[in-house]
């Protein structure tokens, strides 16, 4: 058991935490629900985290000590044993489909998920999800294949620097998928969703208006399921 380096203001500790945990500021403010700049702002001199942002901390990441992180004395972390691994946000399984968009209706909410600890994984990864179905098997390129029940980790990007012709998260006003996306040469306003098992799964388009986020894959964990 050991004692935390105490920090003299909230914002410090917070930043103690967060790099032993492997989280960045743009996860924070997306997991507690910050406005944009809020951790930036309190790292100027003479500023802090204020009470009401520490509190949505607090609320969010409960494995830290409150009074550690509110006065800077004793443990960094609630439970004396340290957690091994870093912990992420898992979107329900029946909700990530590599077959047609269904069932997430909002992919950026990260409050009230279930969280999985898995080592090795890519420092980008910001959530999982668990993809369901046969469409993304590849059964020429079988190392490529997105298996049923794999956790896929995501992080999700801006629309406008989307890669055509690999594979993304999307999601649309319907839920989420997994896809190869390509432009359409006859029209901007579309995207087209191509599947690798493309001999059960036909290729389909969307309106480019209906895609609400899109994320790029950083690793895929297959699951055997017995």
């Amino acid at each position: 058991m050991r004692d935390s380096i105490t920090r003299d203001r909230r914002i410090d500790r917070l930043d103690e935490y967060a790099r032993i945990r492997g989280i960045n500021d743009n996860r924070i403010t997306k997991d507690c629900g910050l406005s944009l700049g809020t951790l930036g702002k309190s790292r100027k001199p003479g500023k802090d985290i204020s009470l009401n942002t520490a509190r949505k901390i607090l609320d969010t990441y409960s494995d830290i000590n409150r009074v550690w992180f509110l006065t800077g004395r004793g443990q960094m972390f609630e439970s004396e044993i340290q957690p091994d691994f870093i912990t992420y946000p898992l979107i329900d399984t029946s909700l990530a489909q590599c077959g047609k968009a269904d069932g997430l209706s909002e992919a950026s909410k990260m409050e009230d998920l279930p969280r999985i600890a898995i080592p090795g994984i890519p420092r980008e990864t910001e959530f999982f999800i668990q993809a369901t179905g046969h469409s993304m098997i590849n059964h020429e390129h079988p190392h490529l294949s997105i298996p049923p029940s794999s956790l896929v980790g995501l992080s999700k990007i801006n629309t406008g620097i989307i890669r055509w012709g690999e594979v993304y998260a999307v999601s649309t006003i319907d839920g989420i998928m997994i896809k190869r996306l390509l432009p359409d040469d006859n029209d901007q306003t579309i995207v087209r969703c191509l599947s690798y098992n493309s001999e059960e799964f036909p290729e389909f388009v969307i309106p480019k208006e209906e895609i609400k986020e899109v994320a790029r894959i950083t690793c895929v964990v297959p699951v055997m399921l017995r």
